[in-house]
């Protein structure tokens, strides 16, 4: 074999794009694993994601949490990135053909194990909020406006706004999300309020976090 045919190192060109490519596609595994989480968890609230208006870049934060949790995928990972380097170095040699499959089914396989574990750390987490008294959210006092309309299936839920029975769920520039958990009943299904900002008079958030009989 000639010495003109043998490979040739990488060149530091294609080592930068080899890196970047590295870090959007870690990054791209951040933002789809804590979407994952995101939506999972609030949908055991019963909230729908779209109505929660995250921020975008909490999705990466989500998807930290995620890893941290299960810090065995990141062996997954690192293998996964090895796989794309060796595929794209060797892309059009011989062993090209082989890899380039490869290094597809890796990264579908973190992506799915992103996916699964993003759906377990929710799923996990609401059930640490349900036993520990959804410790995570204050009770809040609300004093809704005169003309605010609260939903005609919560009689009590007027009362229990101004005396601090809710929690702060969440909140965004348009709504207030609120729930209603028993003290010594943490497997009931829990009365979610959601409040316009405009059908709000004044909000008072305590610093208790213990729920209300």
């Amino acid at each position: 074999m000639n010495v003109s045919e043998k490979e040739k190192p990488p060149s530091l060109s294609e080592l930068v794009g080899a890196a970047a490519f590295l870090v959007g596609l870690f990054s791209a595994w951040l933002y789809a694993t804590g979407w994952t989480y995101a939506y999972h968890y609030f949908d055991r609230f019963g909230i729908p994601l779209l109505m929660v208006e995250i921020p975008k870049e909490n999705y990466l934060v989500y998807g930290g949490i995620v890893a941290r949790q299960f810090p065995v995928w990141g062996l997954a990972i690192g293998a996964a990135a090895l796989v794309v380097v060796a595929s794209w170095r060797w892309l059009g040699a011989k062993v090209g053909p082989l890899m380039l499959p490869l290094a597809l089914l890796a990264m579908l396989a973190v992506f799915w194990l992103g996916h699964q574990g993003g759906v377990v750390a929710a799923h996990r987490q609401y059930g640490l909020q349900r036993e520990t008294d959804y410790r995570a959210y204050p009770r809040i006092q609300v004093w809704p406006k005169e003309k605010a309309k609260l939903p005609e299936s919560s009689p009590t839920a007027s009362a229990d706004l101004t005396n601090g029975c809710y929690r702060l769920l969440l909140h965004n520039q348009n709504r207030l999300f609120l729930l209603r958990p028993l003290k010594g009943a943490p497997a009931a299904d829990l009365p979610l309020l959601i409040l316009p900002w405009d059908q709000i008079e004044q909000i008072r958030v305590l610093p208790d976090r213990t729920s209300c009989e």
